[in-house]
């Protein structure tokens, strides 16, 4: 009988891996770069990020944006190297050639979209839409979102921000001199759109939970079991735990059930036991396993 090749099948998933990942991040390369031309530079919304400030320096400077957005992701690029090291750079490669190249392609495309008759609004929402998915893409890819992370890392590390305030901070200021350059309304149109990109890159990222996993310490355990065992058809499993303050034992019931079983669930467990104490947060990624009834 031949053993199991663990190195083999983890040099196949390794292949397969960098494959799909390659793929992915291509294609979101290709839907923020898409996005870019346009939603932001066509009608100079400054949105934050370094394609935020390559809007900024390509009007004033009159220079290929594609090669302002190259430059920029280059000093990023040192930046990361200076103060993270090899390793951390490395990962910045691939985005800070590939994107300014997908910019420079992708304008030949959106040149021959007309949204003369579009609502502004409405440009903004969709650009929003498109630059989280192609984000969101770029992260779940394995690759380095790069551009301005790097500083948000350094002030992260030196200024002891969060990576999220550090990011505020930076596009706050981007979108202030977009409104003083361009006008307050296209500053507007920046934070709706960053809002609307903020939001999709999160559900692309992390996913839209379908379920909810439920944590029940109730005085009436057997009677909650009994009604997700029998009635919604669900397992749950009991676990042993300890009050932090009383130190008393208690049974905790864990189980997992479709958001459209959530409200149910909720209910049925106030009406067993009005003193139940229960947490409930989402579920990315689970597998409901619902008990089949007898014929």
């Amino acid at each position: 009988m031949s053993s199991f090749d663990i190195n083999g099948f983890l040099n196949d998933l390794r292949k397969k891996n960098f494959a799909r990942n390659l793929m992915t991040f291509l294609y979101g390369v290709i839907v923020a770069s898409f996005a870019f031309n346009l939603f932001y530079q066509r009608y100079n919304v400054v949105a934050g990020g370094s394609t935020g400030l390559s809007i900024l320096l390509n009007d004033f400077l009159s220079i290929d944006v594609s090669l302002i957005l190259f430059i920029l992701n280059l000093i990023c690029l040192t930046i990361g190297l200076i103060f993270f090291g090899w390793g951390y750079a490395a990962k910045m490669l691939a985005i800070t050639f590939i994107y300014p190249l997908f910019v420079k392609l992708t304008l030949y495309g959106t040149d021959l979209i007309d949204l003369e008759d579009t609502s502004m609004f409405l440009v903004m929402i969709i650009g929003g839409g498109l630059t989280g998915y192609g984000n969101g893409l770029i992260r779940n890819s394995g690759y380095s979102p790069g551009g301005f992370y790097a500083l948000y890392d350094v002030m992260c590390k030196y200024l002891h921000v969060s990576v999220g305030t550090a990011n505020a901070i930076i596009n706050v200021i981007l979108i202030s001199l977009g409104g003083f350059y361009f006008g307050l309304e296209m500053a507007i149109y920046a934070i709706i759109s960053l809002l609307v990109s903020s939001y999709i890159v999160d559900r692309v990222t992390i996913g839209i939970s379908d379920n909810k996993v439920f944590y029940i310490i109730t005085e009436r355990p057997i009677e909650v079991k009994e009604y997700v065992n029998d009635k919604l058809n669900y397992d749950i499993t009991i676990v042993n735990a300890r009050g932090g303050y009383t130190n008393k034992k208690k049974k905790m019931l864990m189980c997992v059930v479709p958001t459209i079983e959530y409200v149910k669930l909720k209910e049925i467990v106030n009406e067993i036991d009005n003193k139940a104490f229960f947490l409930i947060v989402d579920a990315y990624e689970s597998t409901v396993r619902k008990k089949c009834k007898n014929m």
